[in-house]
């Protein structure tokens, strides 16, 4: 059963007849902006974050865009910053899927402008988590106003929406499970940025899922727009950068390769293993030549079930 939260979201993303309506139209005007924090416990209590591993994420969708006629022109905006040492903001850097991270290592107030000349002061904002009530304390240390925006937290949309949430809660409420429930595509958790994205994907998914309850006809009248809801929560992932260990890693088994490509070449080495069994060399050398992807992503089948009467 929809909450109120949930009805308010279905408005807002032009699900109901609500959103056609001229009041809605002059009166709401909200962005939807998925926050995330990693190790957001240090980041309240400092200035500086010289030495804080810190990060802070952001997605955000403006519900405008939905007017256009297809998914591929909205877009989520997504924004990773990271803080602290050298290391960790390079690590940080390799795992942030959707585009570059900001690597700061500056004072609050600082970090507090940056994230402030993102989101537009002429605009509604509702806040979205999972379970953010500590990522919304390390955002509003940055800037009080996060305070006053309505924070709507997916663990208990899910409740609301779906029946598999039951007395194992804390397993189920998780980004990764409910993430893998919908089939929707996913990497690199526990990235800000990257799990920001990924809860607002899974806010249109719930949402979307649970238009199940309106009647027939206010579902059929709404069809396109929750076509476009679902394309957008399904986009495929980017192309990701391979992590700087396992280009190492592959780097040295091509060296290697090429050292016993030349010891098989060598005379001698062939004259002491004469007694090798015929097509023992190549082999060794299909096995040590070997080279595994130097990327990665996991995408998920396009035939691959989905929650009982909810397809793409």
């Amino acid at each position: 059963m929809a909450d109120d939260n949930t009805k308010t979201l279905r408005e807002i993303l032009g699900l109901t007849k609500a959103s056609h309506s001229t009041l809605y139209e002059n009166t709401r005007d909200d962005l939807l902006i998925a926050i995330d924090c990693e190790n957001g416990f240090e980041f309240t209590k400092q200035d500086s974050f010289e030495k804080v591993n810190s990060q802070l994420g952001l997605a955000i969708l403006d519900p405008k865009d939905l007017a256009k006629s297809t998914s591929s022109q909205v877009n989520i905006s997504t924004y990773n910053f990271a803080t602290g040492t050298p290391n960790y903001r390079k690590r940080v850097s390799t795992r942030f899927i959707f585009g570059e991270s900001y690597n700061l290592c500056t004072q609050k107030k600082d970090l507090a402008e940056k994230i402030n000349s993102i989101i537009p002061d002429s605009r509604n904002v509702i806040l979205i988590g999972h379970g953010g009530r500590q990522d919304l304390k390390a955002f509003s240390s940055l800037n009080a106003k996060f305070l006053k925006y309505p924070f709507f937290d997916t663990q208990i949309i899910a409740r609301n929406v779906l029946p598999v949430i039951d007395e194992n809660r804390k397993a189920n409420e998780s980004l990764c499970n409910l993430l893998t429930y919908f089939n929707c595509p996913f990497d690199r958790l526990h990235c800000a940025g990257n799990d920001a994205n990924f809860t607002l994907r899974l806010l249109l998914l719930l949402v979307a899922y649970s238009s199940k309850d309106v009647s027939p006809l206010c579902r059929q009248e709404f069809k396109e727009k929750a076509k476009i809801i679902k394309d957008i929560a399904y986009a495929p992932l980017p192309a990701l950068k391979p992590y700087p260990h396992y280009v190492a890693f592959v780097r040295k088994q091509r060296r290697w390769q090429l050292k016993l490509q030349a010891r098989f070449q060598d005379p001698d080495t062939i004259a002491r293993n004469k007694h090798r069994p015929r097509g023992f060399w190549t082999q060794v050398i299909v096995l040590v030549t070997y080279e595994p992807e130097l990327t990665y992503r996991n995408s998920i089948d396009s035939g691959a079930l989905r929650p009982n009467g909810f397809t793409p």
